[in-house]
Parts: structure tokens; C-alpha cells; sequence
């Protein structure tokens, strides 16, 4: 691409008019992640050019990626007007709609372009995505494998079909792993061979890395953040490869506690394989998994003699390449088989430590203490609020006629809400008993949502592990419906380490007979509240010394047996 626009440039210099050399100069320009600056070299191939579809198609996507959706539906329009039967400019104008939550005309337009262009794999993860958005989960299943069907390696299709096997109930944990380990086959002849150790003592300081594009204000530092302040750099030297775009302060924060720090942003994985192999890392550590834009092909090509996969992901990754994945004895007991390609890491009280955001508000006052009046609350993302679970929290309701059920994320538009509403009320339940806000800033103003609830919800089968967390530091005691894999039993895990056991449930029928005996008695619903952040603060979940010397066990332990 950089050779391409060198020579755009020399073809623009000589014929600065040319609308193919402009066109093509600003589509190579987009494609490098300069959105905007592509743009207005294609609008000027447009203006020169007015009646091209392919030129008005490529504007519109260069228009939607650099923030302008309303601009790239206009040219997009124009476009299909030009050749209604253009599959690019159909997939285009489906992502744009998708982009301001215009979810039927996102499907709409997708599922042309799939009709159109039935051999294109692109089409197919247009149409997962668009499914997706609706939260039509089974179907969005269907095209995300359809798109690896057409193209086995691609990595977008891979990552939304895995994530979402994660999401749907009743799936079997160890088929699901075997999906994992069927789709990232592929990726297993990227194995470069192994670094050579000319000192392979075990008393040697241990190079650890982290790979990670959520170096940022992200979730996952609640968990990361104390681990990497509290490592032992005597024994460890710490390299963190962020592939943050955006650095904040938090990125700042995490780059003072590294030993080294590389900005990993737009490398290749070839280029950063050979920095990790050249940082001379004995151990890799993954934590993102098959989330957006992970670096599981850098992984895959095995740049350190030992590579584990951590907090990012809640299953198995697929890869070969990868050693362990990390677990505690609640999420993945002892003795009991363990599906995935890697073998268990297992730590014995807790699989991740807890540091809560520094903007965390005081604990409030129970609102049902006030109102007389019990507010259930669930924060989570709209795909984990299956109807599963609405049908759970719909017997909750009913059998409570009472209490109200707040929901709230940042993906609740006005489709959302009609969606969500129309559910509850298929199985009795009157919309005015929800109280569904949309949070401009999930990672921040959820944390003022739990003024407003008495009682936090967890879902499954992936269960809220983050959000559990924070609802337990803002004193809102969490139920959670314990399942069969770590996914299922991290929000268990957490209940135990804070001696709330009795709120893990084991099935419908206990989940729903917990609810009500704390929704029944309102001042100790009151009096826990007011307690409960001492009691977390003074559980494993907040010993970050402790914790974190146990995963220096670990990956001390790891490294002896490798050797």
C-alpha cells in the first residue's frame, strides 16, 4: 500500500485531474487508515466523475469509516440510483444504516448484497453483522459460517462466529471448543520454529509479555492494572505490546508500570513476531481472545516458547500454538475435564483480582428503602440479554408484581426499546415495569446507574464478570445462575470470594426463590448494601499483592515444567 501511494502521488504530480489516479490514490489512502484524507481525494474524482458507482460507493465507505454516515448513506444512495444490482454499494450502504442503528434497513440492504453476490464472503459477514445488530443471534451464526465457508481464513467472520457461540444457550461447552479448534485449524502452519534458549536456568529473571489493543480506558484494567503494578521486577521483566490507536491516560498510567513499552499500533503480525522474538519473551500472554481486532495471528506463529491466554476471552482460543489458559478451582474445578486446546493454569482462589475505577461514586442508600418499592437492574450487553433470560426475569416480575427491572446500555435506541418492550410484554409483563435508558458513556455512567438498583441480575450462559464486580463495590448484591464452563461460573467464582455464596443459584427455580427472599426483606437488603463494599474490599478480590504472586507462581511453575 505505501509503494501504491508513491506512485499515485508521482501519477497526481504529473496529472493533477486524472480522476482514476485521484480515485485510486484516495482508496489506497482509506485502505491505510487515513478515512477522511481518502475521502476528499475520491469526492474530488466524484465531482470530475459524476456518474461512476463504483467512485460514489468508494467515497461512501471512505465517508462512513471516517465518521460521517449521513454523507456516506447520500453518496451510497446516488450510487444504487446510478446500477440498483451494485453488491459494493449495497454492503456499504447496509454497514452505514447499521452505524445509526437504521437496523432493518442495514438487514435490508445486506441481504441483497447476499442475494446478489451468493459467492462472496464479505456479503455473508455483512449479513452476520446486520443479524447481529438485531440480535438474532442463531441466524447471525448461519452467515458468519457461510463467509468461512467461501473464505476459511477470515478472521473478522471467525472471531464474530466464536464470540457469539459463547452467547447462546443450551450449546454444549465441548462442541462449542471443538467450533473454536475447527475454525483456527487453518492458522496452525503460521508456526514459525522456536526461539532457541542458550541459558535455560529456572533462576533467571522471566520476560512476560502482554498483548493487548485495550491498554486504554477499558474494562479490562480494572484486572490488569493491579497486576502490573504489583509485579516483582526482580524476578520479572515486563513488556507490554499495546496496539492501542487512540493512547489516554490510562495508557500513560499502564506504560509507567511496564519495564518496556512498544506501540504495537498498525504493525503487521510479522513485524511484531519478530519483536517479540527479538524482546527475547519467554512467556506471552494473550488477554483478548476472539474479541475486535485481537492478535491471535501473531500467536498463532508461536514467537515465545510459552503463550497463555488470560481474562480477555472465556474460552478456548483454538490455537495450537497457544500452552494455557488461565482459570481458577470455581471456574474449572479440580478433576473435572477441561475442553480447548489449552491445558488449565489454574489458580486457587480467583482467575482475576479486581482494581474498581478511580470514579466509582460512594456507596447510596437502598432506593427500596426509600420508595418501598424493589428495582432489579441489569447493565450487561444487549447480546447477553437472550430470551432465555427474558423469559427468567419475566417469571421474576410476575411472581413479584411489585418490583421493577431497570436495563440500561449504550445500545438501547429507540429499536432496542421497542424490541426489548415487545418481549417482555409476549410474556406478561407491562412495559411500564422497565425502565430501559440508553448510557452515552457505558464506562462511566453505569457506575451511577446502581444508585437506582436494588438488586443486580446476571445472565448466562456468559455470565457479567465486570459488571458483577462493580455492582458489588457500589453494595448491589449480584445473582447469578451458575453454568457448566468458565464462562458460566465466573460471576460463582467472585460470589465465593466475598462470601456470598448462598446468591449463586443452580437452577431457574433456586435463581427465582433467592430474588424473592431479598427483594422480601428490605432492610437487610439495606443493611448489605451498606456493608458489602467493606466485605469485598476486605476479600481476595482486592489482595493485589496476593493475587498476583500467585500468577508469578504460576508462570514460574509453567515455565519449570516446560523446561
Amino acid at each position: 500500500m505505501a509503494r501504491a501511494a508513491q506512485l499515485y502521488e508521482r501519477v497526481l504530480r504529473l496529472s493533477p485531474a486524472d480522476p482514476d489516479a485521484l480515485h485510486l490514490f484516495g482508496l489506497v489512502r482509506h485502505q491505510q487508515g487515513a478515512h477522511a484524507e481518502g475521502a476528499a481525494y475520491i469526492r474530488r474524482a466524484v465531482d470530475l466523475v459524476p456518474d461512476n458507482p463504483v467512485l460514489r460507493s468508494n467515497l461512501g465507505d471512505a465517508l462512513r469509516r471516517a465518521g460521517e454516515p449521513q454523507a456516506a448513506i447520500e453518496q451510497l444512495q446516488v450510487a444504487l440510483a446510478l446500477r440498483p444490482d451494485h453488491v459494493g454499494a449495497h454492503l456499504n450502504l447496509g454497514a452505514a444504516y447499521g452505524d445509526i442503528h437504521a437496523h432493518e434497513a442495514a438487514l435490508r440492504h445486506a441481504e441483497e448484497a447476499a442475494r446478489l453476490a451468493p459467492g462472496l464472503a464479505e456479503a455473508h459477514y455483512n449479513l452476520g453483522r446486520a443479524l447481529f445488530d438485531q440480535l438474532r443471534l442463531e441466524d447471525a451464526v448461519v452467515a458468519f459460517r457461510a463467509a468461512l465457508r467461501r473464505r476459511p481464513n477470515y478472521p473478522a467472520a471467525a472471531d464474530n462466529l466464536l464470540y457469539l457461540l459463547n452467547l447462546i444457550p443450551g450449546l454444549d461447552s465441548w462442541e462449542v471448543a471443538a467450533e473454536h479448534r475447527r475454525v483456527c485449524s487453518h492458522l496452525d502452519n503460521l508456526a514459525r520454529p522456536p526461539r532457541t534458549d542458550p541459558s535455560r536456568r529456572l533462576d533467571r529473571v522471566l520476560r512476560i509479555g502482554y498483548a493487548s489493543r485495550d491498554f486504554r480506558a477499558h474494562a479490562v484494567n480494572y484486572f490488569f492494572e493491579p497486576v502490573l503494578a504489583h509485579h516483582d521486577h526482580q524476578r520479572f521483566r515486563i513488556y507490554c505490546y499495546s496496539d492501542v490507536e487512540s493512547p489516554d491516560a490510562v495508557t500513560v498510567r499502564l506504560k509507567g508500570l511496564a519495564d518496556q513499552w512498544r506501540d504495537t499500533a498498525g504493525w503487521s503480525d510479522h513485524r511484531l513476531d519478530q519483536q517479540v522474538r527479538a524482546d527475547r519473551v519467554d512467556i506471552l500472554v494473550d488477554l483478548g481472545g476472539h474479541t475486535e481486532k485481537n492478535r491471535l495471528m501473531l500467536f498463532a506463529r508461536k514467537p515465545a516458547p510459552l503463550q497463555i491466554s488470560w481474562l480477555g476471552y472465556p474460552n478456548t482460543t483454538g490455537l495450537a500454538a497457544m500452552d494455557y489458559r488461565i482459570v481458577d478451582a470455581f471456574t474449572a474445578p479440580e478433576g473435572e475435564a477441561f475442553p480447548g486446546c489449552e491445558a488449565p493454569l489454574r489458580l486457587p482462589r480467583l482467575f482475576a483480582c479486581f482494581r474498581p475505577p478511580g470514579h466509582a461514586p460512594s456507596v447510596s442508600p437502598a432506593p427500596a428503602a426509600k420508595t418501598g418499592q424493589v428495582t432489579f437492574g441489569a447493565l450487561h450487553k444487549l447480546e447477553k440479554t437472550n430470551p432465555a433470560v427474558i423469559r427468567l426475569w419475566s417469571r421474576l416480575l410476575q411472581a413479584l408484581p411489585d418490583a421493577r427491572l431497570l436495563i440500561a446500555r449504550d445500545q438501547i435506541d429507540s429499536w432496542q426499546r421497542q424490541r426489548l418492550e415487545g418481549a417482555f410484554t409476549a410474556l406478561g409483563i407491562d412495559p411500564g415495569r422497565l425502565l430501559l435508558r440508553s448510557l452515552d458513556n457505558p464506562t462511566r455512567g453505569f457506575l451511577e446507574q446502581f444508585e437506582d438498583i436494588d438488586i443486580f441480575l446476571d445472565v448466562f450462559p456468559w455470565s457479567g464478570h465486570t459488571l458483577a464486580c462493580c455492582a458489588l463495590w457500589q453494595g448491589v448484591p449480584v445473582i447469578t445462575l451458575e453454568g457448566s464452563s468458565h464462562a458460566g461460573r465466573m460471576v460463582s467464582s467472585l460470589l465465593h470470594a466475598v462470601g456470598l455464596e448462598q446468591l449463586i443459584a443452580r437452577d431457574e427455580t433456586q435463581y427465582l426463590r433467592i430474588a424473592a427472599e431479598l427483594a422480601a426483606d428490605i432492610p437487610a437488603l439495606a443493611a448489605l448494601r451498606a456493608n458489602l463494599r467493606h466485605r469485598v474490599a476486605a476479600s481476595p478480590l482486592r489482595d493485589e499483592p496476593g493475587f498476583t504472586q500467585a500468577l508469578e507462581k504460576l508462570y514460574t511453575k509453567a515455565w519449570a515444567e516446560r523446561s
